[in-house]
């Protein structure tokens, strides 16, 4: 949704129900078997269109109560097997008895899409996501829908990168927790510490600095009182210190008062 990327609480529910398998299954949120996957690139489509059921016809040495019984057939698109939806139309996806993948029979909910991983799992993200991340532990590429990047290259996440909501819209977006910088939600493009430890790391520094140039600055103003009457440019050297102690002090209170995102998961 990763872009991989942009998730909503929605696209944390599996597209299909919590079922066991022996197979990987191709939904969000369900534990899967454990494979090593080489770190190559893949190419993925930007988007899955959904497939129209179709209703089975009448063949000879058939009856029409046969065909009724039957139902509409689907074509799965992972592994082309043809299978039965009765009873499931009004799902958005469905799973292939043969390979246990999913194949989306109707369109995606307003302001989604489908995109196939190239591991097959298919992903449902916003239709304006960029980037999104695969949530199988045996896959978890970070899969770019557009932007400098090739459409479609599916490449491994950064060594750190995680799944963060955000403090201000309670959006999730992607962030690697390995630098040392504050994030930026790439929603409501505001500013917020990933963690609580990195801003209050970042106070102390700034309020232990703030303090050394205010006694810097007394230590001056007290050595330099008489002899700055004589030599104005002192009075410089003054305005100078105590604008720094200032600064220092103010960038001690914006990250005192920093919001704190929360780390959901890693990558």
């Amino acid at each position: 949704m990763d872009n991989v990327n942009e998730y909503e609480n929605s696209e944390q529910q599996p597209l299909l129900s919590n079922e066991r398998s022996t197979i990987t299954p191709n939904y969000e949120g369900i534990e899967t078997q454990v494979a090593s996957v080489t770190p190559e690139e893949y190419i993925s489509h930007e988007e899955e269109q959904h497939t129209v059921p179709q209703i089975q016809q009448a063949v000879s040495g058939e009856s029409s109560d046969t065909v009724r019984h039957a139902g509409p057939i689907v074509t799965c698109r992972v592994c082309s097997a043809t299978f039965v939806i009765e009873n499931k139309t009004s799902q958005h996806v469905v799973k292939c008895n043969q390979c246990n993948e999913a194949t989306p029979i109707r369109p995606a909910p307003p302001g989604k899409k489908y995109v196939r991983c190239p591991c097959n799992c298919l992903l449902l993200c916003k239709a304006s996501s960029n980037r999104i991340a695969c949530p199988r532990v045996n896959c978890k590429r970070v899969i770019t829908l557009g932007g400098s990047a090739p459409v479609g290259t599916a490449v491994r996440a950064p060594t750190g990168t995680c799944r963060v909501l955000c403090a201000h819209c309670q959006e999730m977006f992607m962030f690697n927790t390995l630098n040392l910088t504050v994030a930026k939600c790439p929603h409501c493009q505001k500013i917020s510490s990933v963690g609580r430890e990195y801003a209050r790391n970042r106070a102390i520094f700034f309020i232990i600095c703030s303090i050394l140039f205010s006694a810097g600055a007394i230590g001056l103003m007290i050595a330099t009182w008489h002899s700055a009457q004589s030599a104005p440019f002192i009075y410089v050297a003054w305005v100078f210190v105590i604008a720094t102690a200032l600064f220092l002090f103010f960038r001690f209170v914006y990250f005192i008062n920093l919001k704190t995102s929360t780390v959901i998961s890693p990558l």
